[in-house]
């Protein structure tokens, strides 16, 4: 029996061993690392029974398979997936439920707000219709101030805005009285709670020009104004009350009949409100729709003296 050494692994090991070299007998049955080493350990063993040499040669083996072994790699990581919004969103409902809780309550505000933002109608008309009848107003330009109270009760006096000269008397929003110098200047009806000779805020365009025909023939106090409209939630809109087209007419009263002069605006009767935002528009109805006309103001003006209409006319 003779002892050899591998060329591959430079283990010695007995010719007569049917396995051969030990390393290289684990490697054909597919042994690890570990048991390499334990064969060299082994064959270590045998050696140092052998003779002092061979354990000097079985540690120049080991040395040289510690050497030209495989190194060990480390294991590849798993694929990691970046987690998706609605992923988050999940993760955070399950951790803190409390306050997931409040994430539809927030979502349901901000559709709300967006809502809230567009446009909304509120029906408001402007005349308001007439209900009952007018009572009717038994005042005439030139009258004591005397009968005015006694007719609607007294009122202290404010400042007129336009005219220094002028007091005006405030009855609610039915009826305004201008005086000057003691006497009825102009009255004035922005309601339709209140009539004065068949005239009143809220009739027809047609009703009022009959009415001012039996006074003295109508005529065009002004031209007439056509502001452009817009189209705001399904409703044609101008910016105000004021901003609506205005036709106004005059009828004059000449002696022996009297001195006065009687002016009624039209203009196209607001249906309500829209409001988008802080802003809010005079809707006058939906396009394509025939607005209608109406009174929204009267005033009669005693021209038989100077005032803020002009001079005296007779």
């Amino acid at each position: 029996m003779a002892l050899v050494r591998c060329e591959k692994h430079g283990i010695p090991y007995n010719d007569d061993n049917p396995r051969g070299c030990p390393a290289c007998a684990q490697e054909k049955e597919g042994g690890d690392r570990a048991q390499i080493m334990r064969e060299l350990a082994r064959a270590s063993q045998s050696g140092r029974r052998s003779s002092a040499q061979t354990a000097r040669i079985i540690e120049e083996a080991a040395e040289q398979l510690a050497g030209t072994a495989s190194p060990v790699t480390t294991q590849p990581r798993a694929p990691t997936v970046e987690p998706t919004l609605l992923d988050r969103v999940r993760d955070f409902a399950r951790r803190r439920p409390v306050h997931a809780a409040g994430v539809p309550l927030i979502v349901v505000f901000i559709v709300a707000i967006l809502l809230r933002s567009g446009p909304s109608f509120i029906a408001q008309p402007s005349p308001a219709p007439a209900t009952g009848e007018a009572r009717p107003l038994a005042i005439e330009p030139g009258v004591p101030v005397s009968t005015v109270f006694s007719v609607l009760g007294v009122q202290p006096p404010r400042p007129h805005p336009e005219a220094r000269s002028l007091e005006r008397y405030v009855y609610g929003t039915d009826l305004i009285v201008d005086a000057l110098n003691g006497a009825v200047y102009a009255l004035t009806l922005e309601v339709p709670s209140v009539s004065w000779r068949g005239l009143r805020v809220g009739i027809s365009e047609r009703n009022a020009e009959g009415a001012l025909a039996l006074l003295g023939p109508p005529r065009e106090a002004a031209p007439p104004t056509t502001p452009r409209a817009d189209t705001l939630g399904g409703y044609v809109v101008y910016p105000s009350l004021d901003g609506r087209p205005l036709r106004a007419l005059r009828s004059e009263v000449r002696p022996p009949n009297g001195c006065i002069d009687v002016l009624v605006d039209i203009r196209p009767r607001a249906v309500g409100v829209v409001e988008r935002g802080e802003r809010r528009y005079a809707a006058v109805g939906p396009p394509g729709a025939l607005p209608e006309r109406v009174v929204t103001r009267v005033v009669i003006v005693n021209r038989a003296v100077t005032g803020s209409f002009g001079e005296a006319a007779c």
